[in-house]
């Protein structure tokens, strides 16, 4: 009798060869009832020879779990991102975890419409800095089996939290730059959607009280908008820009090269997240660390049954670099 290829190889196979019932091979390959240490052998042994592979739906109704946790991202191309991946998916898998990743292009209907459909197939679902609306985001706390967000905040008994206090990053940017001298900055915006930029933005309210000009310019969350928003902010004349993230900032300092003017003689520019390029640009950004790999991993244990609070807040360091100094005598021109 010719044996089972593994393309056509079938749980009754393994039964045969192991001469035990296929129930039994269900609870071996799925982790179900405890077997025999004999018994366990020669049916995994049996499955080796027959080339089988369980189906991952079918394993997933056995065990009530798929051991998969979905994670949607606003842009996968950004290095902030892709550092809270890293930290996620170190953890997720140290416990035998899959992980599920779709990016939207900060577009809200495709970010929930991913996360509806992942919420179907995983055993927790992660948002990265949720675009989507407060009502669509409560339809997929329903949905979901477990919920986690990063950078955004939901009153809902089912959801948890990681949120980096951005608003103490922006102070302490503030005071750094106007311990130097500044006392008029430009701040690029992020995404209107983004909660982060609105705790950006409270940081904004104790400088301001304090003498600081705070010029707010729309802008995004990517380099192209930083290189984009760098002529309408150059028009109020600052002496520093802060940009709402450091991927913003190299698009600002590439723009800022181009038109002819010099960071930091002609103007400071500082950015948040201390993205992996910040030491290397030329001259080296000023930014507000955060450790996103930990942000990750702190995602990552929020999906335990009963953590001990509903949000966990991270803070981050300030880092000088050479892209910050005493302002020039004259603002650059617009």
């Amino acid at each position: 009798m010719r044996e089972p290829t593994a393309a056509r190889a079938t749980i009754h196979d393994v039964a045969r060869l192991a001469e035990v019932s296929t129930a039994t091979v269900s609870r071996v390959l799925s982790g179900g009832k405890p077997v025999s240490p004999e018994v366990t052998e020669r049916v995994r042994a049996a499955a080796n020879d027959v080339g089988y592979r369980p189906n991952p739906a079918a394993q997933t109704l056995l065990r009530g779990s798929s051991r998969t946790v979905g994670v949607v991202v606003p842009d996968l191309g950004n290095p902030y991102f892709a550092e809270i991946l890293k930290g996620l998916a170190a953890e997720a898998a140290a416990e035998k975890h899959h992980t599920l990743v779709a990016g939207t292009e900060e577009d809200p209907e495709q970010e929930y419409r991913s996360a509806i459909e992942l919420a179907r197939w995983v055993d927790g679902l992660l948002l990265c800095a949720p675009r989507m609306s407060t009502p669509r985001l409560r339809e997929v706390a329903e949905a979901a089996r477990r919920l986690v967000l990063i950078n955004r905040v939901l009153r809902h008994h089912a959801v948890r939290s990681v949120v980096v206090d951005y608003h103490l990053g922006v102070r302490a940017l503030c005071e750094h730059l106007a311990a130097l001298g500044h006392k008029r900055i430009a701040y690029l915006q992020g995404p209107t959607a983004a909660w982060s930029d609105q705790q950006r933005q409270r940081g904004f309210r104790s400088p301001e009280a304090s003498g600081l000009t705070i010029i707010r310019v729309p802008c995004g969350s990517t380099l192209a908008d930083g290189r984009e928003a760098v002529e309408e902010a150059l028009t109020y004349k600052p002496t520093a820009i802060i940009c709402f993230n450091d991927h913003v900032a190299v698009g600002v300092l590439s723009r800022l090269r181009e038109l002819g003017l010099s960071v930091p003689h002609d103007l400071s520019v500082a950015g948040i997240d201390n993205a992996p390029m910040s030491a290397h640009t030329d001259p080296g950004l000023t930014t507000y660390a955060v450790s996103t790999v930990e942000v990750g991993r702190q995602a990552w244990s929020r999906f335990a049954p009963k953590p001990s609070t509903a949000t966990t807040h991270i803070r981050g360091e300030l880092i000088t670099r050479a892209s910050t100094a005493p302002p020039p005598h004259k603002s650059p021109r617009g």
